[in-house]
């Protein structure tokens, strides 16, 4: 078979299939199988649905976000004493316990003092209660740069 024998079969066979392909298709057209008038759906019921999901959706992250904000108390819960452990190494240091807010019960529940490793060009700053017009909050202790300036707090 010779190269414009074999180009000429494989042309016809193409134009078959292409027209086989084209029958194929107009015999599996889709077309909805009931339209909105017919189900007696109406079109106004997918908005609000619509706004329905987006304030259900908004109400779900205030939630969320709430939770995870701290609260405000008109005065200092007052501080358990506590046994320290004894130090793992030399180069551990302490750290304060700290205050965390119980979203349940609406108070801030103390955590106990730990020891831990310095880290390498930070300083570690104690928690401390902040006065606000709403009340007493607790900004919790964290490490920073040891460049950084910040305000002394006391208890």
């Amino acid at each position: 078979m010779c190269c414009e024998d074999f180009f000429t079969t494989n042309n016809i066979k193409m134009r078959v299939n292409r027209s086989l392909q084209k029958v194929v298709q107009e015999a599996i057209k889709c077309e909805p199988a009931m339209n909105a008038t017919e189900t007696s759906i109406d079109t106004s019921f997918g908005k609000y649905l619509k706004k329905f999901i987006i304030l259900v959706s908004l109400a779900g992250i205030g939630l969320f976000l709430n939770s995870c904000m701290s609260g405000y108390v008109a005065t200092e819960p007052a501080y358990t004493v506590y046994a320290r452990p004894p130090q793992p190494s030399s180069t551990h240091i302490w750290i304060d316990g700290d205050w965390g807010w119980n979203s349940q019960s609406h108070m801030y529940v103390q955590r106990a003092g730990y020891w831990d490793q310095p880290r390498q060009g930070k300083t570690y700053v104690s928690g401390y209660w902040q006065t606000t017009p709403r009340g007493k909050t607790w900004s919790k202790g964290r490490w920073q740069s040891t460049g950084r300036q910040t305000k002394n707090h006391s208890r």
